[in-house]
């Protein structure tokens, strides 16, 4: 391998070596640090408050926390929650103490993965941060608003970090291999453009990710020249947490897309579930759901249908039960939508809070001893053996619960509603 001897001097991995050292190096997070950008604003004015920065991996926390340490020239400490104890940062608010005592300024305390501490660590930290002994920086891929101390979250100025662009990342891979004293600039590489655009696609707004990539196809090749071939050979996955976010907003998409009866979009979500290793039966049980909620009676046999796929995937298991998963996405995706059932339900909820109902005598139970004596059931009627029975009154007055939108053969169950309805109350309704 041409790279064994420059691999034994370098200084860490790739990603490592190419951290941005200012802005003119940082790339992505415009709305943050771009021309106007309000963190940009912040550091310069030398009035950076505490934060929380939350996002995907590789789109430049870290990164950015050091960089404000170097504009604002304050010592910078830096924990990471999933191996720090509550020891180590006693000790670093110990020493935030004493230099604020001797210079009246904070230190910067930046916590990667801080929702891996529980609230009594993170609440440890407010004292500190509120007597301005500490400017402190936390860090998380989850959503803030589930995952971090509320006491804590509103202390903090709250910046979101997304994804990079294709051209940022692309940016980035052309920096790591024309630059001599940190990248591959010393070997004259040649590398397919079509390379760095599939790395771009791939990493999915990961820069640190896509220069994992690259160091992989580079210091595994015999030779300078680098093509679309030879990063095809090479294992790659989606960015994916079966309990983060990523989890939650992809299931979303695909539940949506459904909801939007585009087949396209819907396949290509439940295929990325399915290669980044999703449970198909969490898949299954959402779709069981939607075919309730989102199709109901405009298509009785969504839910037949769906009940069968799921029965038949336990006999069939994977990989042969990608083709009931599909067969079910496509299926689900082009039926007649109706949401008559989960408008109904905040009906029945809303008329509940409203109106209160004795049950009429007739509907009372009258199968125990004695019951027609005190007039439970009496004067009811059974519509099995007198089919005119069923226009009797079921309530004490006339509330509209079900609403039965007439959307595909909902129009047959709308016409019978409209029919039993106008019959039983002896008027137009």
């Amino acid at each position: 391998m041409i790279f064994g001897e420059f691999g034994k001097k370098r200084r860490g991995p790739l990603a490592y070596r190419l951290a941005p050292r200012d802005f003119s190096e940082f790339f992505g997070q415009d709305h943050l640090v771009g021309e106007g950008g309000i963190l940009k604003k912040l550091v310069e004015k030398g009035n950076v408050p505490s934060s929380l920065f939350f996002g995907p991996p590789g789109t430049g926390k870290t990164s950015l926390a050091l960089i404000i340490s170097k504009k604002t020239n304050l010592p910078f400490f830096h924990l990471n929650a999933s191996v720090s104890t509550s020891s180590d940062v006693k000790k670093i608010l110990e020493e935030a103490d004493r230099f604020y005592k001797n210079t009246n300024k904070p230190i910067i305390l930046f916590i990667d993965e801080i929702h891996r501490f529980n609230r009594l660590q993170q609440e440890v930290l407010l004292p500190a941060s509120e007597a301005g002994k500490i400017v402190l920086i936390g860090s998380t891929v989850l959503n803030p608003f589930f995952a971090i101390d509320k006491a804590l979250l509103s202390r903090l100025k709250i910046f979101e970090f997304k994804p990079l662009k294709e051209k940022d990342i692309i940016s980035i891979l052309k920096k790591a291999v024309g630059d001599e004293e940190r990248g591959y600039g010393k070997f004259n590489l040649e590398i397919d453009e079509r390379v760095f655009e599939s790395i771009a696609i791939t990493s999915e707004g990961d820069a640190r990710r896509a220069l994992n990539i690259l160091e992989l196809l580079v210091e595994t090749k015999e030779s300078n020249n680098i093509g679309i071939e030879d990063l095809r050979k090479l294992p790659l996955y989606f960015r994916y947490d079966r309990k983060g976010d990523e989890h939650y907003d992809t299931i979303s998409a695909f539940i949506k897309s459904l909801r939007g009866s585009d087949p396209d979009a819907s396949l290509y979500w439940l295929f990325k579930m399915i290669e980044s290793g999703e449970d198909p039966r969490f898949i299954f049980r959402r779709m069981l759901i939607f075919a309730c909620e989102d199709i109901g009676l405009a298509e009785p046999e969504a839910i037949k249908v769906a009940t069968g796929c799921a029965y038949a995937f336990e006999m069939v298991g994977m990989p042969e039960g990608e083709f009931l998963l599909a067969f079910l996405t496509l299926f689900l995706s082009l039926c007649p939508k109706s949401n008559s059932v989960l408008r109904s339900m905040a009906r029945a909820r809303k008329v509940l809070k409203e109106k209160r109902f004795n049950v009429p005598m007739h509907l009372r139970d009258s199968h125990y001893k004695s019951a027609k004596k005190i007039g439970r059931g009496e004067g009811y009627r059974y519509p099995h053996s007198e089919p005119e029975a069923v226009y009797q009154k079921y309530l004490p007055e006339f509330v509209e619960v079900a609403e039965i939108l007439g959307k595909g053969k909902e129009k047959i169950f709308r016409q019978k509603l409209k029919e039993i309805r106008k019959i039983r109350w002896r008027k137009e309704v």
